[in-house]
């Protein structure tokens, strides 16, 4: 039977046709007993023509997923956010636990696409739905299914799960602006759904925010599981050392490997052309296939195309030099100079590791590499 599971409390309710709902009056999920009853209901999962659907009152908000809808279709593992508490629509064995022998194989060579894709077929000629996890890419939809808490940030593109197999493996976000407690809040909430999750990544933080970060990764109970955070692009932290911290009053020589390994600033890069259309002109980078960066970079509009100089505050489009470097886009950059991310227009502040192609402007692709 289907079921809604509470994720605060791993609590489900198994409910048949036509399903359950909030009510107006009363705010509290329960059975009706005829679809009639949806007008009154702000929200509610219902069963037709023997598919499991979302109904969502107008002018009231429902996220699927993180992106917020009016409604339609549910598939296993879908998150639902009309408010606390988050609930995921369960209508079969999710995530399933030891499907396939492939499990341990798919964990141990985590970057061996071929296994996931004997997994993947496996897995569909079972009927399983964890078979599309096994995507490469993993669709967004069903990362923000595995990190339901983050749901918002995945959906934003400012986070990412990385899969071994069905699991989640490594989580990399790139907001340079993160709200560390609330980040390691909603990622110790979704520890329990991903038990093999060993390494976070975070691109674009200032050096102090990497150490924090560290310290309340590894003092939360939830994330034992966890061994390391790589944080910009001149090492990591084993969050061993920072579980021992409170042993290590009287070794200050082992104290200074809590600090940080990458003290000091950070290190030119060179930017370099991946690929060009011809006739986008930026300079100085279309007369040769690189430029050292070594501090805040801004992309200015000219007559024929753009140029980079020097940091002006004002202009729509920067990097900016954090432990990575982060691509700052303002809500005022013109269709020309529009950088994007895998495809999608980019907004806002996203961090940048080393060798991630971007599209500058359009028709002009670049990545970040070691300076020579």
């Amino acid at each position: 039977m289907p079921r809604l599971v509470d994720l605060s409390s791993d609590t489900g309710v198994s409910f048949g046709a036509p399903g359950f709902g909030f009510t107006l009056e009363r705010g509290q999920l329960e059975p009706f007993e005829s679809l009639h009853s949806l007008r009154d209901m702000l929200w509610a999962v219902y069963e037709q023509d023997g598919a499991w659907r979302l109904h969502v009152s107008s002018g009231f908000e429902v996220r699927l997923n993180g992106r917020v809808t009016g409604g339609g279709a549910l598939q296993t593992g879908d998150v639902l956010d009309g408010g606390q508490p988050l609930f995921r629509f369960v209508d079969a064995d999710w995530p399933g636990a030891r499907l396939h022998r492939l499990d341990e194989q798919t964990l141990a060579s985590s970057d061996d696409d071929s296994l996931a894709l004997v997994y993947r077929d496996w897995a569909l000629e079972h009927g399983s739905p964890i078979a599309e996890v096994l995507r490469r890419p993993v669709p967004r939809a069903e990362q923000a299914r595995h990190l339901f808490a983050l749901a918002r940030e995945v959906s934003a593109g400012v986070v990412d799960a990385h899969f071994a197999g069905p699991f989640v493996r490594r989580v990399v976000v790139r907001d340079p602006e993160l709200q560390l407690p609330g980040f390691v809040d909603a990622l110790s909430r979704c520890a329990a759904k991903s038990p093999h999750l060993h390494t976070v990544r975070a691109v674009g933080l200032w050096n102090d925010d990497g150490a924090q970060l560290a310290l309340l990764l590894a003092r939360a109970n939830a994330l034992a599981g966890l061994t390391h955070l790589e944080a910009g692009h001149r090492g990591a932290w084993a969050l061993a050392d920072f579980r021992d911290a409170d042993t290590l009053h009287d070794e200050p020589r082992r104290l200074a490997t809590v600090t940080s390994p990458r003290e000091g600033p950070a290190r030119p890069v060179m930017l370099e052309v991946v690929d060009w259309d011809g006739w986008t002109s930026v300079e100085p980078l279309t007369r040769q296939r690189w430029l050292v960066l070594e501090a805040d970079t801004s992309l200015i509009a000219t007559d024929d195309g753009a140029a980079l100089s020097a940091f002006d505050a004002s202009a729509p489009v920067s990097l900016l030099r954090r432990d990575d470097w982060v691509l700052q886009v303002l809500p005022s950059v013109p269709p020309t100079l529009q950088p994007s991310w895998n495809g999608e227009p980019l907004h806002g502040k996203r961090g940048v590791g080393l060798e991630e192609p971007f599209e500058l402007i359009p028709g002009l692709r670049c990545r970040l590499r070691p300076a020579r």
